[in-house]
């Protein structure tokens, strides 16, 4: 549904490549969701603490070091145009209110260090149709 809602509205890239570049991040980006309920499955206390402190620590961020070498930038993700991994990422690190993880300050602290998402994450947080429509849409936690 996201590849072909994409595609409708201009958010799949320029060519039928960078549409499967974006397709790749994406993909990534659901990769690292399953990872991250896998790394804390099962565990309870201390034990989950650990986990996620090892997981928002190192491999969180090594996961954004692996897009960020995808990627061209410029100032979104895939140059100068928003596509759909730019809102899939800004909403899954929690540059947007409701993100994926519950520790926000972890997942966006996980691109410090990776100047084409950083610069990404600010551009995509910048359109002001965007943001307009976080100002007056109903605050769910959907």
């Amino acid at each position: 549904m996201e590849r072909y809602v994409a595609k409708e509205f201009g958010l799949g890239g320029a060519s039928a490549l960078e549409l499967a570049q974006i397709d790749a991040v994406c993909e990534q980006i659901r990769d690292v969701r399953e990872a991250y309920q896998s790394a804390q499955r099962g565990k309870e206390g201390a034990e989950k603490e650990a986990a996620l402190a090892e997981w928002f620590g190192e491999a969180l961020p090594a996961q954004m070091q692996l897009i960020e070498k995808v990627v061209p930038g410029g100032p979104f993700l895939f140059g100068g145009k928003v596509c759909w991994a730019d809102l899939a990422l800004w909403h899954f690190v929690g540059a947007s209110e409701g993100g994926f993880f519950d520790n926000t300050e972890g997942a966006l602290a996980s691109f410090r260090g990776c100047p084409k998402i950083e610069a990404a994450m600010e551009a995509t947080a910048a359109i002001p149709e965007l943001r307009a429509w976080l100002e007056k849409r109903p605050k769910t936690s959907l």
